[in-house]
């Protein structure tokens, strides 16, 4: 757990750099959703994230994705409504000497347009090396 001046419970927030190119640096250093991303990092290294922006993926997907015991935050990292925050992170929870942690797994729209993954098909590539549907 990371420590808030506000008394909320935060998680320490690890993102790997291979993850990061992968993930983030995909998009266009202009992309909305590459600067969504960027502005949400130096907060996520050094503060965490809150429990409360933290939601459990679906074990089973309807799309076939399969992301038992991940858990999610929508971006931008805020208290908007889920429908306003178009991007989301996965991440996997870890303990080690130091605590509790979330590594980053994926990064993404959450519902795109036809012919993008989503983040949630980008996280089980990542977890199981192929997409739902292939």
């Amino acid at each position: 757990m990371v420590p808030s001046a506000r008394g909320a419970r935060r998680v320490a927030v690890r993102i790997s750099p291979a993850a990061w190119r992968e993930e983030v640096e995909r998009f266009d250093a202009r992309s909305p959703s590459r600067m969504a991303a960027e502005r949400e990092r130096r907060r996520l290294e050094e503060e965490g994230v809150s429990m409360s922006e933290l939601r459990s993926c679906a074990a089973e997907g309807s799309d076939g994705t399969r992301l038992k015991g991940l858990v999610k935050a929508y971006v931008p990292i805020c208290g908007a409504a889920a429908s306003q925050r178009p991007y989301g992170f996965v991440f996997s929870p870890g303990r080690d000497d130091q605590g509790v942690y979330l590594a980053l797994v994926a990064f993404g729209e959450r519902h795109p347009r036809a012919g993008t993954r989503s983040v949630y098909e980008r996280a089980h590539k990542r977890l199981h090396g192929r997409y739902p549907d292939q």
